[in-house]
């Protein structure tokens, strides 16, 4: 029982990284400026 929830937990955690990673994506395709863009990457740098 031990492996599928760690094989559980591992896959939210992947599922959840992916879901971060496109919504910087979309926020940096978003972004009005260049200078804007550069701020939404660094924010994503940081984590």
């Amino acid at each position: 029982m031990t492996r599928i929830r760690t094989a559980l937990a591992r896959r939210h955690a992947a599922r959840t990284q992916l879901r971060d990673e496109r919504a910087l994506a979309r926020a940096l395709a978003a972004a009005p400026t260049l200078e804007s863009a550069h701020e939404i990457a660094v924010l994503g740098a940081r984590r």
